[in-house]
């Protein structure tokens, strides 16, 4: 038997090698020009998105993006809620910065104990009353765990007998995996993915009639959104959520929020269920997004243990959900939360925005209303005017992202760190555009 190639082990590889090596690698990216890296993503990363720009964003600070040519662009989406700490904020970056430096993470899995895990886990269930949190990845992990566990409750405790029921709601975005890409009602999400998971059921959004009519002892849970934003920031009635929640109590029906766009304070409270009052906390929370200060891939769902006990070892899990650098940087993200005061900024600014947005609404012969919570604001485009595509790329030209849904509505979530003078920009290329003749 022939020795093993010592070579091959990168524990010996020349310190000095190793930082060369990833000065290049880093370098390589930073100088990567930009026709080359639209070139390289257009022929090996998967068309499932359409790029926005050719011109590469290679440097972000708060609600700013800056470009490889040198443009300077307002970010007025804020990744869909992902960046309400606004793009590298230095708390969050700073913490990474020192975590590297002075650790050397391991890649745990679940089964293995890590502090920076026990840490999030206590900051969590302290910010938001419930007793556990369930740590997942990306935003969509969070229904689907969600999902998961409803129906073992619904198994093991409701005992239903034949097919558990879940209601969501016309209008609402939860994802696009195989389970919950058959709520979206667009072709393009649709097509050629059947046959979709039974089970769910489709109500209208705000139609309290209609919700009863859905309902039978089969049911197990309301999913909902309580402000649905890739719907087109749809705000429901007033007293129609407690309405909900008297009528779930009464079916013995599990409420699940999806908060993965409205929490953190993105509407004006740290929740969105916050507005209604603590007796209608849901059942089962999902939350992401900006949990990670826009470093990493977080999210997850809330519960208490009556609930989240019926997750044994086994029934659910993933690799990388809680992982160190995950936990560390979801840690950091929830003090950046506090110490910003991301709700009140947002009640503030949001009650600013919105008044100028409808004083530039009642002069625009565009705009048919405008609506919003906090930070949420949904612009209505009239149905004879140019449409919400037409509009975001007028936006973009003129230096500002906004992202139209459902052809009719532009959608204005920015960073909730932006300040009033920031805010003046967008709201600025919003008078010149919406009042000039197109």
């Amino acid at each position: 038997m022939s020795d093993i190639d010592t070579s091959i082990n990168t524990n010996l590889l020349d310190p000095i090698e190793i930082q060369a090596k990833a000065q290049e690698i880093y370098l390589e990216g930073l100088n990567l020009p930009a026709d080359e890296t639209i070139k390289l993503i257009d022929s090996t990363i998967a068309h499932n998105y359409g790029l926005l720009m050719e011109d590469p964003i290679i440097r972000a600070e708060g609600p700013w993006l800056y470009t490889r040519t040198g443009r300077k662009i307002f970010d007025g989406v804020a990744a869909y809620s992902a960046a309400n700490l606004g793009h590298n904020h230095p708390l969050v970056r700073d913490m990474l910065v020192h975590f590297l430096a002075h650790q050397s993470p391991p890649v745990l899995g679940r089964f293995l104990p890590d502090p920076f895990l026990a840490l999030l886990g206590k900051k969590i269930t302290e910010m938001t009353g419930y007793d556990y949190f369930l740590p997942a990845n990306g935003g969509v992990e969070a229904p689907e765990a969600a999902i998961k566990l409803a129906r073992r409750w619904g198994y093991k405790v409701k005992k239903v007998k034949g097919l558990p029921e879940i209601i969501y709601f016309t209008g609402c975005f939860h994802g696009r995996t195989l389970t919950v890409t058959q709520m979206l009602g667009e072709e393009v999400s649709l097509d050629g993915f059947e046959p979709f998971v039974a089970g769910f059921i489709e109500a209208p959004f705000g139609d309290i009639p209609a919700l009863k009519k859905h309902i039978n002892g089969n049911t197990i849970a309301i999913l909902i959104e309580p402000v649905q934003g890739e719907g087109g920031i749809n705000i429901p009635p007033d007293g129609y959520l407690p309405e909900l929640h008297r009528i779930a109590k009464e079916n013995k029906i599990l409420v699940i929020y999806d908060e993965v766009q409205t929490g953190w304070g993105r509407t004006g409270k740290l929740f969105a269920w916050e507005h209604d009052g603590e007796k209608y906390r849901p059942d089962i929370l999902c939350v992401g997004k900006s949990i990670s200060g826009g470093f990493a891939p977080v999210s997850g769902i809330l519960a208490d243990k009556k609930l989240m006990d019926l997750f044994d070892p086994g029934s659910h899990g993933s690799t990388y959900g809680g992982c160190p650098i995950s936990s560390a940087i979801a840690y950091a993200a929830l003090h950046a939360i506090e110490m910003e005061n991301l709700p009140k900024q947002s009640a503030d600014k949001g009650k600013y925005v919105l008044s100028q947005l409808e004083e530039i609404a009642k002069e625009s012969k565009y705009i048919e209303t405008v609506r919003g919570k906090g930070m949420m604001i949904g612009i209505q485009i009239k149905t004879d005017a140019p449409d919400g595509h037409h509009f975001a790329e007028k936006f973009f030209e003129e230096g500002m992202i906004i992202k139209e849904s459902h052809q009719w509505v532009l959608r204005f979530t920015p960073p909730i760190v932006a300040t009033k003078e920031d805010l003046d920009f967008a709201l600025g290329l919003m008078r010149k555009i919406f009042l000039e003749d197109l």
